[in-house]
């Protein structure tokens, strides 16, 4: 950089912050322009600039603007100071870490979840993309729920997420169709969804799990869920449940 003063639009490309950031550290004191031109306009110098870097190394630890402002009035700091700032800047970023990386890992499994399939109904995956999300925001809030998901090895849940997948879109194809709740069909689908829910929850007769206009997400038209409905009556009149 050759040593002559700056406009603050070229400061501000120069360490890629806003004009409105400078003109905020110009306001609270925290870097004042050497010079200024006709109009008021500022102009920065090299120790403008050196200073400037300098509040940026601090914020990116976690400084706050006051601090950097008390810390920069000296020439050394104690050492304490900067591991502590080191110490918390790790921590978050491992943090950050291993919220990428599980989110790579919900990516993966919802990949996994669609694979070989040349066509892809919108509304389910967004409907599992979705339980991904409200899993991973929600979870500790449901204990018990956290404690069944947690039972399952990751394959096993990967299995079962393909599963259910495939039922919901055999669930949609058949609708389209026009096939009968009451067809063989619809009740070799409803034994699938029974079979699998078994696998993950107790299947209790009187307070199976229904579809409701109050889901937050619900996949399937309202044609689908009077079809589902209808399918599960049928489906346990023949086993023999009022």
């Amino acid at each position: 950089m050759k040593e002559k003063n700056l406009t603050i639009g070229e400061l501000a490309k120069l360490v890629n912050i806003t004009a409105r950031t400078l003109r905020y550290y110009d306001n609270i004191g925290l870097l004042t322009p050497s010079d200024y031109k006709e109009g008021g306009h500022r102009l920065y110098s090299l120790d403008d600039y050196k200073r400037l870097q300098q509040i940026q190394s601090l914020k990116f630890l976690g400084f706050s603007l006051k601090s950097i402002e008390d810390l920069l009035t000296e020439t050394y700091t104690p050492q304490k100071n900067l591991d502590e700032a080191i110490d918390f800047k790790t921590r978050e970023l491992l943090a950050q870490k291993e919220e990428i990386e599980r989110t790579i890992n919900q990516l993966e499994h919802m990949k996994m979840i669609i694979a070989n399939k040349e066509h892809i109904n919108l509304s389910l995956f967004c409907f599992v993309l979705y339980a991904m999300i409200w899993e991973e925001t929600n979870l500790d809030t449901y204990s018990d729920i956290k404690e069944a998901l947690y039972n399952i090895t990751d394959s096993e849940r990967l299995e079962l997420d393909k599963v259910y997948f495939e039922l919901y879109t055999k669930l949609k194809m058949l609708v389209a169709q026009g096939k009968k709740p009451n067809s063989s069909e619809a009740q070799i689908l409803i034994e699938d969804i029974v079979k699998n829910v078994e696998k993950t929850v107790s299947f209790q007769t009187k307070h199976t799990t229904t579809l409701s206009k109050e889901n937050v997400y619900n996949p399937f038209t309202n044609e689908e869920i009077s079809f589902l409905e209808k399918a599960k009556h049928y489906y346990l009149q023949n086993k023999g449940y009022k």
